[in-house]
């Protein structure tokens, strides 16, 4: 059966570079189907990376195998890795990107990408997503072991998530990343039964909804959203934009005594 290799960057599309990753695989399994989760990463952001990543990855086919590439220490001693759990492949720099996806995932091995048979010749260090992890996933894709890549490692990085805080009767969260439509996705993602009030920074929270047009437009409004995350929102319109919401901006959640 043909594997998927699904692909998560932050290259964007105007350099060619995602170009560059598809020809890779495309040269080493003609068959291989490509599939893009997104090139729109912010740049550099290994946490952002993580929350996308984390909100897909489970509506794949078993099997398939994630390619993430967003990798601020290219070329540096930090390992390119394969995690195989028992459901997926995830193949991306050990900088902490796979922290979220993992945590529910049963991990069976975690390989440093070392054997030079499934790397490219190379003259710079700059583009591991082409050189690195493109062939590792395509190889991968053909049938070829995990083992076979390089050693077996103990552990992966992770990124320190940024929790939800308890003070006296008062939870703080914060935002941590914006959508296409100015939605806030906060790191909250469930809701004591007992709030009484919540803020984003001094600015209220008019209701909680089930669904966008619940919402009080012009007004601040929360929703579980598809990033398995609550968000901050305002229907059909930014609340990015409206508020001037920045990222890390606290949500206050005032809680009945």
């Amino acid at each position: 059966m043909r594997k998927i290799i699904a692909l998560l960057t932050d290259f964007g599309t105007k350099d060619g570079f995602v170009g560059a990753v598809k020809g890779v695989i495309k040269s080493i399994n003609l068959d291989a189907d490509i599939v893009d989760i997104s090139h729109e990463i912010d740049s550099f952001n290994i946490l952002e990376a993580s929350i996308v990543l984390n909100a897909v990855y489970r509506y794949f086919p078993k099997k398939t195998i994630f390619v993430s590439v967003v990798d601020p220490g290219v070329g540096t001693e930090r390992k390119a890795i394969i995690v195989e759990t028992e459901n997926y492949y995830f193949i991306a720099p050990d900088n902490g990107l796979l922290t979220l996806p993992l945590r529910k995932e049963k991990v069976l091995k975690i390989i440093s990408i070392e054997n030079p048979k499934y790397i490219l010749n190379r003259n710079t260090e700059t583009f591991h997503g082409r050189d690195i992890f493109a062939p590792a996933a395509a190889y991968l894709s053909l049938g070829i072991p995990v083992t076979d890549f390089g050693k077996e490692l103990d552990d992966y990085k992770k990124i320190d998530f940024p929790k939800v805080k308890k003070e006296k009767n008062m939870l703080i969260g914060e935002i941590i990343k914006f959508d296409k439509f100015g939605n806030g996705i906060t790191n909250i993602e469930e809701l004591p039964k007992n709030i009484r009030k919540i803020y984003v920074r001094d600015i209220p929270v008019e209701k909680i909804c089930k669904n966008f047009q619940e919402g009080i437009k012009g007004k601040l409004n929360l929703i579980k959203g598809s990033f398995g995350f609550y968000e901050i929102f305002t229907p059909e319109g930014s609340a990015k934009d409206l508020f001037n919401l920045k990222l890390g901006d606290k949500v206050y959640m005032l809680l009945t005594s």
